[in-house]
Formats: C-alpha cells, sequence, structure tokens
C-alpha cells in the first residue's frame, strides 16, 4: 500500500512539473523611445564643413536625412501627460500609448518639456518627434531606425496654415506645421505651403521648408520654390485670433489663415 502511494505522489509531482514547464509567462513588450532627429542641426554642421555645396545638393542632403531620421515636429502634448508625471525637473520623460495602423497597439516613451521651467513658450508641454508625414489623422514617425504609422491622438497638437477661398470663410486645404512660424509662400498650384527656418548657427536662408497637402515636409532650394511674392498681411475679421495672408503665385492669388506664432 505504501509503495503504491508514494508511486502515485511520484506521479503527481511528474505532471505538475511537466505542465509548470508549458505555462509560457507573457513579456510585456520594450518601449519605442522616440528621440529627436535634429535634421537641421546636421544641414548646418554640413554647410559649415564643406561650404562649396550648392543650396541643391545641401537640399539633397537633407531630404536624404528626413527620409531615415524623419524632421522634427513640435507638438504640443500637454494634455497627455499624466499628472503623475509632471515634475519640478525640466524634461519629462512620458510613457505613452500610440495605435498603429495595423490595429496593435505600440509603447512609447518621449521627452517633453516642463512648461514652468522655462524651457517651452506660451506654457506649452513641447515634444520633438521626427516624422517623415503627419497629417490631422496620422503621424508616420521613426524611432531606431524603424518607421510606424500610428493614428494621431488628438492630445497631440500642431498649429496649422489652412487655405482659403476667396470669400475667407472656406478652407480648401490645411497644412500641419511642424513648428510655429508665419508662412513664407504658397506653391503656383496651391498645393504646397512654404516656411523658412528658424535661426541656426550657420546661415541656410538659401533653403526653405515645403510642406505637401499629403503631410510631408521637404527641402528645398528656395529661389526654386519661386518666392517672389513675401505675401501681405490682411485685416482679420472681428472677433478672430487668427491672423491672415494673401500670396501672389503664378496668375494666382491665395490667402491663408494661421496662428500667430507664441513670443
Amino acid at each position: 500500500m505504501r509503495i503504491l502511494t508514494s508511486a502515485l505522489v511520484t506521479l503527481l509531482l511528474t505532471l505538475s512539473s511537466t505542465h509548470s514547464a508549458q505555462i509560457t509567462v507573457p513579456q510585456r513588450s520594450r518601449a519605442v523611445t522616440i528621440t529627436p532627429s535634429a535634421v537641421l542641426s546636421d544641414i548646418g554642421e554640413r554647410r559649415r564643413q564643406q561650404p562649396s555645396l550648392t543650396a541643391a545638393q545641401l537640399a539633397q542632403y537633407g531630404n536624404e536625412l528626413i527620409e531615415k531620421r524623419g524632421f522634427d515636429y513640435n507638438f504640443d502634448v500637454c494634455d497627455a501627460v499624466p499628472q503623475s508625471y509632471r515634475t519640478k525637473d525640466g524634461l519629462w520623460n512620458v510613457p505613452g500609448r500610440l495605435l498603429l495602423s495595423t490595429g496593435r497597439r505600440l509603447t512609447v516613451e518621449f521627452t517633453v518639456s516642463n512648461p514652468n521651467q522655462g524651457a517651452a513658450l506660451c506654457g506649452e508641454c513641447d515634444a520633438l518627434i521626427p516624422a517623415v508625414q503627419v497629417t490631422k489623422r496620422e503621424i508616420l514617425f521613426v524611432a531606431d531606425e524603424k518607421q510606424y504609422r500610428v493614428q494621431r491622438p488628438a492630445t497631440y497638437v500642431l498649429d496649422e496654415v489652412e487655405l482659403l477661398d476667396a470669400s475667407m470663410k472656406k478652407v480648401l486645404r490645411t497644412w500641419q506645421l511642424p513648428y510655429q512660424t508665419v508662412p513664407a509662400g504658397v506653391s503656383a498650384d496651391g498645393t504646397k505651403l512654404y516656411v523658412n527656418f528658424y535661426e541656426q548657427q550657420v546661415s541656410i536662408d538659401d533653403l526653405v521648408l515645403e510642406l505637401s497637402a499629403d503631410g510631408r515636409a521637404a527641402v528645398r532650394v528656395r529661389a526654386d520654390a519661386g518666392l517672389l511674392d513675401k505675401g501681405t498681411s490682411i485685416d482679420a475679421p472681428p472677433g478672430t485670433d487668427r491672423s491672415f495672408m494673401r500670396f501672389h503665385a503664378g496668375n494666382k492669388t491665395y490667402i491663408v489663415r494661421f496662428v500667430p506664432p507664441c513670443t
């Protein structure tokens, strides 16, 4: 009887051990760390090191960098930062969950400027996200040399420029701005917006940033963009806090509406 009992116990222990070995504990997916691409700094550094490069060569270099690393879009993500991460530090490392185009959730982590420490302008929680394409609905960003297409959360805010009809009431097209700025021009067909680069240690004034209707950014030679008209300010209708400008390109006139940069 004791021998039978001992054999039964051994069998139960063996089955239990085998069952435990088959159980797989799911591992948490590693967060994708989003870091700025600093493409503009690299363009300026290339000009400093190789001053003989033409504007066209420098633009080509910049576009190769954008395709590989993305262009930094400065999102205001204040409404996406949990209260527990709002420390007194100048920068916050904030986690997030983004919805991929495949339907899967992607865990990310990015750096946000504390608006109370003077690191960000006008109370905004700035987060630099390198992107190849940005629309109202999607962001195609780059991290660890990989591209991720995600649904853009409503809490990831950018300034916009709107193309208006002659009545200044109907919006014909909208461009997402990577940073706060004043429009520098519109293409002759009205599909592209041009903006100046912000101040660099090395001048790249002969280049401009081109924003296409599909949400992609590219570096262009200023002379090739045909920016002969610097634009004219238009008085804003009563009751609006937006700014308006009129541009002439080709044989057409374009009116744009935008939020004036915070200073």
